[in-house]
């Protein structure tokens, strides 16, 4: 075969094997353009992936339902105590001797907080005041009681002793007693007393449903 005729079957074959290739590179360099674009190189297919997964999270988290939270309950802390009785007896009352009682008297399983001490500030007194903090329903909560000292009233200590204040204590009754006795079955069997030992001592019980006060610790004194 002459040098002519080769030449011609060369440049034939390139021609061919050019159109069958360039295709073929045509569809690469697109697709390298579609990866590739991005700026610095960015991978867009994956851009445009984590884009898209982006908004459905967001139609998730826009469609989701609000959920409020449930007031959980919990023990009445030291700075709950002393947070109620600043409210409830000013910001000084912390400053007067006073004793703490820690136990669980609402029979709701968590620990409650009473203090009491001898209010001598009030002009109509002594008082011997008692604040029971407790957490209904997960709420915080707190009462005082403001017991006088007078022998010709229920609702009192008889003798306001100088020396020492009337020492408060706890006392774990039968629920008869409580339905019998003090006259509520759905009071708590835990009773908080306050004694002076010279008359019958006051107690108190817990009960969930408030009064039309809005008062949940019940006086009784036998």
């Amino acid at each position: 075969m002459s040098k002519l005729a080769t030449c011609c079957v060369l440049s034939g074959l390139t021609g061919i094997l050019g159109a069958v290739l360039a295709p073929q590179a045509l569809a690469a360099e697109t697709t390298k353009a579609l990866i590739g674009q991005g700026h610095g190189g960015q991978d867009n297919t994956r851009a445009g992936k984590t884009a898209v997964d982006a908004t459905a999270n967001d139609t998730a988290l826009q469609n989701a339902p609000v959920l409020t939270p449930a007031l959980q309950a919990g023990p009445v802390t030291d700075a709950d105590l002393y947070g109620e009785m600043r409210i409830q007896a000013g910001q000084y009352a912390a400053q007067n001797m006073h004793q703490i009682l820690v136990g669980d008297f609402t029979c709701d399983g968590q620990p409650d907080r009473i203090a009491g001490w001898v209010d001598r500030d009030t002009p109509d007194g002594p008082f011997f005041d008692v604040l029971f903090v407790t957490r209904d329903g997960g709420k915080l909560s707190s009462e005082m009681k403001h017991i006088p000292f007078a022998q010709d009233k229920q609702f009192a200590l008889c003798v306001a002793d100088d020396t020492a204040p009337p020492p408060m204590s706890w006392q774990q009754v039968e629920p008869d007693y409580v339905r019998d006795v003090v006259g509520n079955a759905g009071l708590c069997t835990t009773a908080v007393r306050v004694e002076d030992f010279i008359c019958d001592a006051p107690q108190f019980y817990w009960n969930k449903t408030a009064d039309k006060n809005g008062d949940h610790w019940v006086f009784y004194r036998n």
